[in-house]
Parts: C-alpha cells; structure tokens; sequence
C-alpha cells in the first residue's frame, strides 16, 4: 500500500510538473493533471490539499534535483559551478519555466519555501566563496553565475536577438564560464 502511495504521489507530481510548466499556476488545470496522472482529481487533494499546495511540492521537488545538479563538479570553481548549472537547465527545461511562471503569479512565497531557497542559496554562496570574497560578494557572484547560465535558455528570442541567430550550446556554455571566470576574479 505505501509503495502504492509512493508511485501515486510521484506520478501527480510528474504530471504536475509537466502542467505547471505549460500553463502556470493559473492556468493548469487539476483535471488534467489527474488524468495525465490517471488519478481521480480526490487523489490530488487527498496528497496535496489543493493546486497551490501541488505547485508547491512540484517546485520544491524540482529545486531539490536542481540542488543536486552537479555531481562531481567542483562546486567551489565558480566556472565549474555554471557550466553545471548551464547543463542541468539545458537538460531540465521545465525548472525554469516554473520559477518563471512562479514570478509572474504569485505575490510571494510561504514562509517553509521562502527558508528552504534562503538556505539553499546561502549554502551554494558559500561554497562559491573564494579566497578573498565575502559573503555578499559571494552572493552577487551567484547571482551572476545564475543569470547568465539560465537567462540565454530562459529567453530564447531575447537570446537570439542578442547573439545574432541562435548561439550554439556548447559555444555559449564556454563563454559563460569565460565570463564568470572573469568576474569571480577578486580585485
């Protein structure tokens, strides 16, 4: 029965995931979900208790295989550090497309999501720290490292616009880390 539980629950979230990636919050449907889960809709709230308890746990989810993302890399090399995240995103689009709808549509994030990324993110700087940086340095560092592996997948059109056509992968992964190399430089 709890083996049976188990692969209920993951199915929901696997269809979920797909669902919120493709519509938001806002626009999935629970329905749809259930039946790409082949689960009654009562099975949802009976694991979740409503839609935005389920967006929640996809993301959560989702996060937590992000925070995972780079094994073997040498999480302290900053240029190491973006080229996994560079491959994850590539290799796991839909993480994006939730954080992205998550921004659109929802005004802020409970309090349990808001620690769980806080010390996430606070962990992942402070691997990044480098001889010389501190913590807030660190922080933008991350930041940096963040936008520039997940912005050129996240925005396809601006992307292109911006390199003149659409940039090769591999090209684009050498130049990030490039870039980052350059900007973890502690002056």
């Amino acid at each position: 029965m709890a083996r049976d539980t188990r692969e209920t629950r993951q199915r929901l979230l696997d269809a979920a995931r797909t669902e919120f990636a493709e519509h938001g919050l806002e626009g999935a449907r629970v329905d749809r979900i259930a039946k790409a889960a082949g689960v009654s809709k009562e099975r949802i709230y009976g694991h979740f208790g409503n839609k935005e308890q389920l967006f929640e746990a996809v993301l959560s989810a989702a996060l937590a295989e992000a925070a995972e993302l780079k094994p073997g890399a040498d999480l302290t090399d900053p240029a190491a550090y973006a080229a996994a995240t560079f491959d994850f995103h590539r290799a796991n689009p839909q993480l994006i497309r939730l954080m992205m709808w998550e921004s659109l549509q929802r005004q802020r994030l409970t309090p349990e999501a808001a620690a769980q990324r806080a010390r996430f993110y606070t962990e992942e700087a402070q691997r990044l720290g480098a001889p010389g940086l501190d913590n807030e340095n660190a922080r933008f560092i991350l930041y940096g490292i963040l936008a520039l592996a997940t912005w050129v997948q996240a925005l396809p059109i601006a992307s292109s616009m911006v390199f003149g056509g659409a940039p090769d992968p591999e090209d684009l992964r050498e130049r990030i880390e490039k870039a980052v190399t350059a900007l973890a430089e502690p002056r």
